[in-house]
This record gives C-alpha cells, structure tokens and sequence, in this order.
C-alpha cells in the first residue's frame, strides 16, 4: 500500500498522483508506536485510479475493519467477491485474504484499521489482550460471530465514520491522554460492531423461523387448497407484505413455494408408499386432479409421476 503522506514532501508527491491521506503500519509506524495492538491505521483519498499490487488480496495480522467514505470498490474475501459502497463498513478475520481482486484502487476515500489480539483464530477465542476493559464474555461472542459471518458487509453503516475521524484526530494531535481516548474509542467502535452484529443475527433467526413455521403450517395440512390472504393474516402481515417475504427469502412467491412443498411430498410418498396409487398421491398432495398432478410434476421434476417412481 501507500506510504504515509503527512510528510510535506510527500503529500506534494502525493498530489501529483491522486492520492491523499495517511498511512501508518510497522514500516512506518508514527503514532502507533504507542499502540502494539493497532497493527495498521489508514485514510485515503483517492483522485485518480490507482493499480497496486499491495492492494491484492493478503492477510492482516489482526481484524481489520474497512469504512468507505465515496467511491466504489471492487473488494475479495477469500476469493467471494463482494461491493464495497459508501457509508458501507467491512469485517475481515486474520486468517481471511481480502483486498481488491485486481489490486484497482478507484476514484474515492477508504479508512481502514487493523486490530491485533492477543488469540484469535477459526477455533480460539477473541482475546484483544490486556489494553481494553471490554468483558471476556463480550470479545468471545464478538469474535464467534465475526467468525460465523465469513465476510461481513454492514451496509448504512455511516455510525461507524464518526470512529474513524476520532481516531485520526487522536493520533495526528496526540494531545495530553491521547492513549486512553484511542483506547476508548475502538472499544466503542466494537460495541457498536457487536450490536449490529447481534440484531443481524437476530434477523437472520426470525427469517429462519419465519419459513420454518411456513412450512410446518402447510405440510401439515399439504392437500389443503390455501389461500394466500389467509396464511399471510396467521403472520400478522398483508398479502404484499407476506408475498415479498416469502420470495425475498425463498426465491418463490408463495404459490409457487406451496406447489414445491406439495411435490416434496409426493417424491416422499411415491419412495415410502407402496400401497398409494398416483391418484391417491395427488390426492393427499392436494391436486386437484391426477392431471393436474401429472403436469405440475413433470414440469418441476423433468420427468412424470409414474417414470420417477420407476
């Protein structure tokens, strides 16, 4: 990456080829000699489009924490890539190859950080070490989840640029106390990174529940003929609602879903029960007809009823 640009010469070079900011890292350490446990702390802006091979993908010694003030970037985290956008805040684990998959810096401005624990990896717990106040029992969950997440992108996360700007003033001014508001304000920066962590689990557990119940509620009533109003009214939503929620997290709309459940079932009674006829099936599955069994099967399937059962 880029080398620290407060140095006057430098930023004048800097100037020329697009690119401000500062850079601090073990090779140019400045205010993070202070710090052993902040390996990286950077704030750039970006003019022109820059190629750097320091921007590929690579391991940090430590969490590392982006913040995209403008611009667009194409980001990689071990090898699945994803869209860095403005206001958009990204989580890497320290044995996760992240960076930009061409080593393109675009136009725009990035900060990052990058924390190092003292244990930290797939199968040890968070253990940030003796600098922060922050409980056991607080670091060991932030670090599950942070773990289970992979590659962790909290989008409208603007909260989080206030942290960064504090910490930059902090570093640049190094006033009286200047280690214990650094200290401060990352430990904020992580309960803020834990609470939103813990809503989106939170979400993804109701959404889990939410087509779990869907569809306890029709298999046990599969030859039911259901209308949509009706199982929208038992999750307390409108039709639209109830229909978006259903797709957004199925990638069916709620008939559609319904008819899979229904073929599930059959495939389940065609193996287990040789004493049921294709009619009796499409029966118990709610069909309508064995036609119309017959033709929603081979339409979902590839293949009839009666050749699936061979």
């Amino acid at each position: 990456m880029m080398e620290n640009s407060t140095n006057p010469d430098m930023f004048e070079k800097k100037k020329k080829i697009g690119n401000q900011g500062i850079w601090w890292h073990q090779d140019n350490l400045g205010p993070l000699k202070h710090f052993p446990y902040i390996r990286q702390f950077g704030s750039m802006k970006f003019s022109k489009v820059r190629m750097d091979e320091s921007m590929l993908p690579h391991l940090n010694d430590g969490i590392e924490i982006h913040f995209v003030n403008s611009g667009k970037y194409k980001w990689s985290v071990d090898g699945n890539e994803i869209e860095l956008l403005p206001d958009n805040l990204s989580v890497t684990a320290p044995w996760q190859l992240n960076g930009s998959p061409t080593g393109k810096m675009d136009i725009g401005q990035i900060n990052w950080i990058v924390i190092k624990p003292d244990a930290y990896d797939i199968e040890t717990p968070l253990n940030l070490g003796p600098w922060t106040k922050l409980s056991e029992k607080f670091q060991r969950k932030l670090g599950t989840m942070i773990t289970k997440e992979n590659a962790i992108v909290i989008e409208k996360a603007k909260i989080f640029k206030k942290y960064f700007i504090e910490l930059q003033k902090e570093l640049l001014n190094q006033d009286k106390g200047f280690e214990i508001m650094v200290g401060n304000i990352i430990e904020n920066l992580f309960i803020d990174l834990h609470r939103h962590l813990s809503l989106r689990e939170q979400k993804i557990q109701e959404e889990d529940n939410f087509i779990i119940k869907l569809t306890q509620i029709v298999t046990n009533d599969i030859n039911k003929k259901w209308i949509i109003d009706d199982l929208a009214y038992m999750f307390g939503m409108g039709k639209t609602k109830f229909t978006y929620e259903v797709k957004k997290h199925t990638g069916y709309p709620p008939n559609s879903f319904i008819i899979n459940l229904k073929i599930e079932k059959a495939i389940d009674l065609i193996k287990n029960d040789n004493d049921m006829n294709m009619s009796d099936i499409a029966f118990a599955c709610g069909f309508s007809s064995l036609q119309h069994f017959t033709s929603t099967f081979s339409q979902r399937i590839g293949i009839s009823p009666g050749k699936y059962k061979k």
